[in-house]
């Protein structure tokens, strides 16, 4: 799964943004107060990755995003792009770290964004013993957060205008197929028989209906038990979809069947 969403500041600002996805305390020279989220559980690892023309302080995260706002002049400035990227289970931390690593270098640095990686374990650390293993199953989910500037970036900084064609449909399909293609090559690398593709099952042929995306705060309510009404009406989904799986593995032995007399 990858889904992109914009950050501006009607939401909040790219400093308290940046704050709460790496679990940092930060400072909002725009806002003039800190934002500390040290206490956050459940951040794996962080990195910021940037174009080799970008100034060397970037590196730090809150330098970066106080720049990025003060690029910004608008009230209603849109000052990052967040790229979210459900992680496999199947492979290790850090087989995943060098993956999201790869897939940023190859899809966003060389067009001039600078990244900044925080990668979430998403393990429900509440889940009883007493569940059962599907259960335990979905309360799984590792993921990242790769929020990205908006603006092009040079030695002295944040300038000129936004490239419109970051926004296209052209750019998320080549973003969503590299994603794809880059987690395939892993899993043949590592001997897995799992296979992505980022194309919709209608595209594929494949008679099964997809779940709908939680966001954070759903999920979040999810990992603690509390069911809620997308969780349901996603569970409903894959039920559906589990009883079209047996009817047609039904069929298809009942077809082996009569080819056999």
């Amino acid at each position: 799964m990858l889904s992109i969403k914009p950050i501006s500041r009607t939401q909040r600002s790219a400093v308290e943004a940046a704050a709460y996805r790496s679990g940092e305390k930060l400072y909002d020279e725009r806002e003039v107060k800190f934002f500390d989220f040290t206490r956050k559980k459940g951040i794996v690892h962080t990195e910021i990755l940037l174009p080799e023309n970008a100034p060397p302080e970037f590196s730090n995260r809150e330098n970066l995003w106080n720049a990025a706002e003060h690029a910004e002049k608008r009230r209603d400035s849109r000052i990052a792009r967040e790229v979210v990227l459900a992680l496999p289970r199947e492979l290790t931390l850090e087989t995943s770290k060098a993956l999201v690593k790869k897939f940023v270098s190859v899809c966003f640095i060389p067009l001039g964004m600078c990244a900044d990686i925080c990668i979430h374990e998403g393990l429900n650390k509440n889940t009883s013993h007493n569940e059962t293993e599907h259960k335990k199953l979905l309360s799984h989910n590792p993921h990242a957060h790769i929020m990205l500037t908006d603006r092009p970036v040079g030695k002295e900084g944040f300038y000129g205008k936004k490239n419109p064609d970051w926004n296209s449909k052209q750019y998320l399909c080549q973003w969503r197929e590299c994603w794809a293609n880059l987690q395939n090559e892993t899993f043949i690398r590592k001997g897995l028989a799992v296979r992505v593709s980022h194309e919709s099952y209608i595209k594929r042929g494949i008679d099964r209906n997809p779940t709908k995306h939680l966001g954070p705060v759903l999920m979040a309510l999810e990992r603690r038990n509390i069911n809620t009404k997308l969780g349901d009406e996603n569970r409903a989904i894959e039920a559906r979809n589990m009883e079209k799986q047996q009817l047609h593995l039904e069929r298809e032995q009942k077809r082996r069947v009569e080819r056999s007399r």
